[in-house]
């Protein structure tokens, strides 16, 4: 047999038994959130073993470069969720964008994006997202910020050439692009899971999470999460 034959079935073995690359998210620029989502508690409705929680960052300026982004939760029982956003005025105060969006979700993860007929976001502005649920006594809020930025050009030029999803989840990721790289993510998990790729990045999402500021609790229900819905 030809030897050169061998050795290309061989590493072409090689390469297909080599498992897809699982995304790491490590953000280099932390710029540490506002009060309006730093503040607040994370426990919930009573009898909720995890409350509540957003799958972005919560205690530093998360980034997107869509106009009209995806967002991501996670919540322990079906329920009807209210979607707020906000954009953040050169005053520092909050303004509302459009109207609420209330919308039926199931247990386990939901996903909820900008409608398309809404106009697009601003590249350089600062948002506020804010999902809220109804508890037998009273609400719970729970809030997020994002920063919409350009997409550097080199990945831009990566993604036009990257079919596969794990390597363009990949890509954001490393681009601190986290909620591009979430909603990749989730295109490869089963309705209502995170999916292996996905519970690897909510779990770095956990470990880039700032812990000076009692939000331990919220980085135990995002490990206990990715394990969980994985």
């Amino acid at each position: 047999m030809n030897p050169r034959l061998v050795t290309a079935c061989i590493l072409g073995l090689l390469l297909f038994l080599t498992p897809a690359a699982i995304a790491g998210f490590a953000p280099r620029n932390r710029k540490p959130a506002s009060d309006y989502s730093r503040t607040g508690g994370s426990r919930g409705c009573p009898g909720e073993a995890i409350p509540l929680t957003l799958l972005a960052p919560k205690t530093y300026v998360g980034y997107t470069a869509a106009s009209h982004p995806t967002f991501a939760g996670f919540i322990s029982s079906s329920a009807p969720i209210e979607f707020r956003l906000f954009e953040f005025e050169s005053n520092g105060l909050l303004k509302q964008l459009g109207s609420p969006i209330t919308k039926q979700v199931g247990e386990g993860i939901f996903q909820i994006s900008l409608p398309e007929n809404q106009p697009g976001l601003t590249t350089g502005k600062k948002y506020l997202w804010q999902i809220a649920i109804r508890c037998p006594d009273t609400a719970f809020i729970a809030r997020s910020e994002f920063q919409v930025i350009e997409m550097p050009l080199t990945v831009k030029n990566t993604l036009l050439s990257t079919i596969d999803v794990s390597q363009r989840v990949d890509i954001y990721a490393e681009a601190d692009l986290w909620y591009e790289a979430l909603a990749e993510a989730l295109k490869l998990a089963e309705p209502g899971k995170l999916g292996r790729v996905g519970s690897t990045l909510v779990q770095n999402l956990g470990q880039s999470e700032f812990t000076g500021d009692k939000k331990r609790e919220r980085i135990q229900y995002l490990q206990a999460i990715a394990i969980q819905e994985k």
